[in-house]
């Protein structure tokens, strides 16, 4: 995971005063995004949904077929989006048409990886990793196609 994420994803969760809740199961968030709905929207065809680890912190996290870490998802309360938004490394700028309010970061992009936004009992952060040139491995296009599609499904 790199430092940027950490702090933007710390920064929102200790603000909103979520440090004590319990790892959310993922299995309860297959119903808004699986393998298929990534391949579709990203093209790759080898993709895998992987497990927890330090590298893949999100509630969902997707990989290539090298292991590499392409888009991991975390959801929180709805509550959590107040501080995510006025988080100064995170928010870069507002985005419209995903949710009931989203925006984009971090804030000291180029390059933009993250994408976070609330829709009813949810905050929901996506990010991609980003690669040894510092490239995202999705892009925000992408990402914002994959957050429009949970959000429709909320």
């Amino acid at each position: 995971m790199n430092v940027k994420r950490v702090c933007i994803l710390v920064a929102a969760i200790l603000t909103a005063g979520l440090g004590t809740m319990p790892a959310a199961q993922s299995d309860q968030f297959f119903k808004f995004l699986g393998i298929a709905d990534v391949q579709k929207i990203t093209g790759l065809q080898e993709i895998k949904l992987v497990p927890r680890t330090e590298d893949a912190d999100g509630d969902l996290n997707f990989a290539r077929a090298d292991g590499q870490i392409l888009l991991s998802l975390s959801f929180y309360p709805a509550s959590a989006f107040a501080s995510a938004r006025s988080s100064k490394s995170g928010f870069k700028s507002a985005v419209q048409g995903v949710g009931e309010d989203a925006f984009v970061g971090p804030a000291s992009g180029p390059p933009l990886f993250i994408l976070a936004f609330r829709k009813g009992n949810y905050t929901v952060v996506l990010n991609t990793e980003l690669d040894a040139k510092s490239k995202p491995l999705l892009t925000m296009e992408q990402i914002t196609a994959i957050g429009k599609l949970i959000a429709s499904r909320m």
